[in-house]
């Protein structure tokens, strides 16, 4: 019991110095609190995400790998991992890692936008519609969602149904959404 009250307080810090920026602090106590309980899989998590934010993508990865072998039921493990590796060009490996984020959790619309965005980076903006669409349907009073659906149609070549979804959105905006 006092090894764990003294993780989760090392861990608590952590967070805290985490919500106001001080990133330097929050790792030593997210190391801090693994040192007492190697397989405080929050703690890893939230040092992998300081560490993402703090661009350092090499030690994020180390933390979000085991992340992922801790937690593979996790969405949002994977989710993370794949920005890290997005970040590092590895560009295949992340769109593996969206995939597996969206078949366990295909309601979440941040997953959706990531991989679609990918996937326009990597020049394959028809595979990247099917996001758009879902982000649509998740959020269909968000402007910008159709904007950028609308954009990406008249890349494709569909004109009539971009500018349709740009009119919507342009309506969407002149009424306050």
């Amino acid at each position: 019991i006092i090894t764990w009250t003294k993780a989760k307080r090392a861990y608590d810090e952590g967070m805290q110095a985490f919500r106001q920026s001080k990133g330097e602090e929050a790792i030593t106590k997210f190391t801090e609190a693994l040192g007492h309980i190697d397989r405080y899989t929050d703690a890893r998590f939230a040092r992998g995400r300081t560490r993402y934010e703090m661009r350092r993508f090499a030690e994020a990865l180390e933390d979000f790998q085991r992340v992922v072998a801790e937690w593979p039921d996790r969405a949002d493990a994977y989710y993370e991992r794949g920005r890290v590796l997005w970040n590092l060009k590895r560009h295949e490996e992340a769109l593996k890692d969206f995939d597996t984020a969206i078949a366990k959790q295909p309601r979440t619309w941040h997953f959706h936008e990531s991989r679609a965005i990918l996937l326009e980076t990597m020049k394959r903006p028809e595979q990247a519609l099917p996001d758009y669409d879902m982000m649509v349907a998740l959020q269909p009073l968000t402007p910008s969602n159709l904007r950028r659906r609308g954009e990406l149609l008249k890349k494709l070549g569909r004109t009539a149904e971009g500018e349709e979804d740009e009119r919507q959105s342009e309506q969407l905006r002149e009424a306050g959404f």
